[in-house]
């Protein structure tokens, strides 16, 4: 799964880390600044990750009540996507 860089430094958040919140290139995720650098552990990345995808499924599920929701109410996809921007 391809993250966002945004998605990262706020699941970190969430996650309770604090700024500030760097991200490698690799996806590698430290806090503070140099030279005191914390690098979050192995179990710490997983969690991150987890958390971006367990938001992005949120999302999703909340789009999709959404979008059938309008279609009870007789909105064509194209209305629905005009409305709601996707």
């Amino acid at each position: 799964m391809t993250v966002n860089l945004n998605a990262l430094r706020a699941a970190a958040l969430e996650l309770g880390h604090a700024e500030p919140i760097s991200i490698e290139p690799d996806g590698v995720i430290w806090l503070g600044t140099d030279p005191n650098r914390t690098y979050l552990t192995a179990a710490q990345q997983k969690a991150v990750t987890a958390q971006v995808a367990q938001t992005v499924a949120n999302a999703t599920a909340a789009r999709d009540s959404a979008h059938a929701k309008l279609k009870v109410l007789g909105l064509t996809n194209d209305e629905i996507a005009a409305l709601v921007g996707a």
